[in-house]
């Protein structure tokens, strides 16, 4: 698989099963690395989805 492959955020929507909403409340608030072409065309890249996802449950752990 490539290394820069690109999830859109309607695709990030579907693989988490939730709304938009949620999507730009992870960008703002825990640091979720959209990278916005336009105001209608944002995606992630998919090795900085699995590294900010990493970052997420380390420190969940760290809470916890």
């Amino acid at each position: 698989m490539e290394n820069n492959q690109r999830i859109t955020k309607q695709e990030l929507e579907k693989i988490y099963g939730v709304d938009r909403t949620t999507i730009e409340v992870w960008r703002k608030r825990y640091g979720l690395p959209i990278i916005e072409i336009s105001s209608h065309s944002k995606y992630i890249r998919r090795e900085d989805l699995i590294d900010w996802e990493d970052r997420m449950k380390t420190n969940l752990e760290v809470e916890v």
